[in-house]
Order: structure tokens, then sequence, then C-alpha cells
């Protein structure tokens, strides 16, 4: 039996008589330090003052954070240690519920009403697991790789039987060192044996990064048959037509990943952006709207979102701005009043057609020097309503930045070719050609060979953002193998990015190689 005296427990729900339900249960297994609240804002504040061994939140807290963002908030933070246990509660068991929550990966989900039976049961086999990996959470933790590998080795050496919770540590520590052979066939050897959502999805991101169209497309396939409930499998799927430069097939891809789990607020965004470049605007509202409706307490949530909902509600309005259109910027007014962004924008939408050029020309001033700050949809949106302001020449800037940073998503050439009719567009896709080329010798391990490549694309298209984040992964292999002048090549990647808006895609990965520059050796 295992002793949970000296575990400390945090106990999250809305309802009082529930944390006091909750609470009795946990004393009657020994329990002794147990800590309550009743919103995510005191989790949060609770977890950066202490260090918990289980937490037992609740998904639905009412207004505010819910039980996915809270623990999407605590990851970012690194407020859960990797020997943490988090267990989702929650007295629905809708699909899109059910999905959200497991989606952030808690360790467990719990439905209640539960008694005292079952939380023991589920307890006690998620310490057991914990116990079983502690020698690889502990390495974990630090970002050692190779002590990962290690340490699973180990415990596979031990006790072959434990071998399967292994599995998932050794393919992102193999990632992670860059040994992609390795890890490839790790992943197929285990999709073939012990098939599981995480190792198909691992296997086919592997191979879109090595352009294995064919075989993607036939695992992704087979992966849904098997696992028809993953959203995730839909995002690789519009992963695979974005590199198909198919935006239809892409956008369907979303739709049905968003239909499975709507409230994820990064797969709404993306799914507002492929349906604005697709021409439906309809979609791409309803996306927008649910990002409002979904993550609206999210911390990752970002005010550019009510800029974009006003901007398609507005269409191509020349005059008073649709009452919907204000309502969305007045919001933007009221919570992010200290956006970099969004009041300058706010007022270009504002803006009627007709106005003073000296206007038009102090805003896009403000917003001139901040282009790299804003999404591609935003982008695009800007140009537009700067055509429709007379402001020729500053669209054409915003349509070109656009150009020169996402020539990867697909549609967005389309678009451009019918507002850039005079600016040839072969040039930043000849450079994302060659940057699949060199990606996919890169996760082939042939680092010499890529590099040139990756050179010659970024020669020609400098600030293309894809190309970037691909070259910077290379870099940051080589820096971790110990080659020369890795940290620096690194750091003009991200140099040429400059900055980044939080809804791309991108932002996370970004985020996470300027840390490993960081804390890079001197």
């Amino acid at each position: 039996m295992i002793d949970f005296s000296k575990k400390r427990f945090l106990v999250v729900d809305d309802f009082s008589e529930f944390r006091s339900s909750i609470k009795g249960i946990l004393r009657l297994l020994a329990v002794q330090q147990i800590d309550t609240a009743g919103n995510g804002i005191e989790v949060l504040e609770q977890c950066r003052r202490h260090r918990y061994d289980v937490i037992l939140h609740d998904y639905n807290l009412g207004d505010g954070l819910n039980g996915q963002q809270v623990l999407e908030q605590l990851h970012a933070e690194k407020l859960l240690s990797p020997q943490s246990i988090f267990i989702m509660v929650t007295a629905e068991n809708t699909q899109a519920m059910v999905l959200a929550a497991l989606e952030c990966e808690p360790d467990d989900y719990l439905t209640k009403p539960f008694n005292k039976v079952t939380l023991q049961t589920r307890l006690e086999r998620l310490v057991r697991r914990k116990q079983v990996l502690a020698p690889v959470l502990a390495v974990l933790e630090a970002g050692d790789h190779a002590a990962v590998l290690r340490a699973c080795q180990a415990i596979q050496q031990d006790d072959p039987r434990h071998a399967p919770l292994c599995q998932r540590y050794m393919a992102e520590a193999l990632q992670g060192l860059g040994r992609h052979t390795e890890l490839e066939r790790l992943l197929e050897q285990q999709a073939r044996s012990r098939p599981a959502p995480w190792n198909l999805l691992q296997l086919a991101r592997l191979w879109l990064r090595l352009g294995r169209v064919e075989q993607v497309s036939r695992l992704l396939g087979a992966a849904q048959r098997q696992f028809p409930m993953m959203p995730e499998l839909r995002d690789a799927q519009a992963e695979l037509a974005a590199l198909q430069n198919d935006p239809v097939a892409a956008q369907r891809a979303l739709q049905q990943a968003v239909e499975l789990s709507p409230n994820t607020l990064r797969r709404q965004s993306a799914l507002a952006c492929q349906a604005w470049l697709n021409n439906d605007r309809d979609t791409a509202l309803r996306a927008l709207r649910q990002c409002w409706e979904v993550g609206r307490y999210s911390p990752a949530f970002d005010g550019e979102l009510l800029w974009q909902l006003a901007a398609v509600v507005a269409g191509g309005a020349a005059e008073r701005l649709p009452e919907e259109a204000q309502h969305w910027l007045a919001i933007g007014d009221k919570q992010f009043r200290q956006h970099q962004l969004l009041p300058s924008l706010a007022g270009m939408l504002r803006l009627p057609s007709g106005s003073p050029a000296e206007d038009v020309a102090t805003l896009w001033a403000a917003l001139e020097t901040r282009l790299q700050d804003c999404s591609a949809l935003t982008l695009m949106l800007l140009g537009d309503r700067l055509a429709v302001l007379g402001a020729d020449q500053a669209a054409q800037a915003a349509w070109m930045q656009c150009l020169r940073r996402h020539a990867n998503l697909p549609g967005l050439t389309s678009q451009l070719q019918q507002r850039l009719l005079q600016v040839q567009l072969e040039g930043p896709q000849q450079a994302l050609q060659l940057g699949r080329e060199a990606q996919a010798l890169h996760w082939q391990e042939r680092g010499d060979e890529a590099e040139p490549l990756f050179e010659q694309a970024l020669t020609q298209s400098p600030q293309q953002v894809w190309l970037n984040m691909a070259a910077a992964r290379l870099y940051l292999d080589q820096l971790q193998q110990g080659q020369p002048e890795a940290d620096l090549r690194l750091n003009e990647c991200l140099q040429r990015i400059g900055s980044l808006s939080a809804l791309d895609p991108d932002h996370p990965e970004y985020a996470r190689l300027q840390s490993a520059l960081e804390l890079s050796p001197w």
C-alpha cells in the first residue's frame, strides 16, 4: 500500500462542498498536507509558491480559466514537475470536454462522482508508475536527453515489463539528441508492435520532415481508422496538405479536428486563417468567434484575435463599421489596453474611407515598424484595410511582409497574386522547396549536406519564418553536438525572424529555441 502521508495535495474545484468532500477522502488515505483552490488564478498562485505531489483539478471552474488552460499554463511556466501527478476531474463527459482535457495530457482523468476506492486505486497506480520512472523523471527535469536515454535503458534492463513506460521518453530523448535514424527505427517498431496515438503521431511528423508524402498519407489513414477520436491526427493531416500545397484539404482536416475537439484555441485560430485564405469567410468567422468563446480566459489568448474578428466582420466596409465589429474592438480597448499593436490596428479599422491621408500615415507609422509582430492573417487583413483607405503603397508593404515571412501557408500565394500584380512570387516558393530538401537531409542526419542548402534558401528568402525555424533546428542539433559556431548560426536565424506573433503556429517552438540558445554554455 502506498504511503500518502508525506505527499502534498492540491484540490481544485469551484464548489466548496466538493473540495471538503475530497479532503475528507484524502484524510482517510492518511494525507496530511492538503491545500485547496476555487479558481485557476488561485491554482497558479499556489503552484508558484509550492511544489505539489498531486493536483486533483476540476475541469470546469465556471467563469475564468478551466482545467485545460490551467494545465497549459503550468507547463508553460514550468510549475509542474515531471514527478507530479495531475488528475483532471469533471462531472461532464461530453466528447468535446473529454478530448480537450486529454489533449493537454494530464496523468489521468476522473469522472464525478467517485469514491475512496476509485480515487485510491488511481492514485496508487499513478504513484507506482512515477516510482518506476523516477530515474528518468529526475534527469528529464534537467533537460539532459542523454541521461534520459541512459535511465530508460537501465529500467528496461532491470525489468523488461516496464519497457512500454519508457518508450515515449526514449523517443523524445532521441529527437532532442538529433539521432533521427534511431528515432525512426524506434517509432516504426512501436507503431507495428504497440500502436498508440503518440507513436503514430510522432512517426507521421518525422516522415513529414523527411518529405515522405505517400508514407505519411498511408500512416495517417490507418491511424485515423484505429484512433478515430484523436484530433491531433487531423492536425497532422492538415500539415500534410500544407506540404502538398492543398489549402482545401488543409481546411477540411482542421475542420474535422475542430469538430472532434473544439476547445483548443490554437487550432481554432489556425482554422480561421486557413478558411480566410480559402475565401471561406463564414468558417473563418465561426472559428474566430469560437476563439473568444473557448479561449477568452486563457493566458494564451491574444488581443490580435479580436482585431482579426472585427476586421473579418467589417470586410470591405468603407464607412461606418458594423455593430459587431465595433463590439469586438470595444472589448479589445477594455481588456488589452497595453497591447503593443491593438490600439493602432483598431484605429486603422475605425477610419472611414476618405479619411485624411495624414491620419492614415500616422497610424501606419506606428504599425510599420511592428509588422514582425503580426500574424499572417493580420498582415493580409491590414493590407486590405489600407487599400480601402486608399493607402496603396502601405497596403503593398503589408502584403509583401506577409509574403516574405509566411510563403509556406497553403493558399497564401494565390491570395497575394490577386493583390501584388507586379511582383514575382516565385522566389519565396523556390526557397521554400530548397528548405524542404535541406530539412529532409537534416532529418536523415546529413547535416553537412543540409547546411549549404539552407544557406542558399535563406539567401533567396531571408525573412521566411518557416525556413529560419527549420534551419534553426539543424543548428540547435549542431550546438548540442558541440559543433563550433552553431550558436552563432542559430542566433542568426532567430535574429532574422526578429519577433513573432503569439498567434503564429511556430511561436511555442520559437520560444523553445530562444531558451535553448540562452541556456547554451558560454
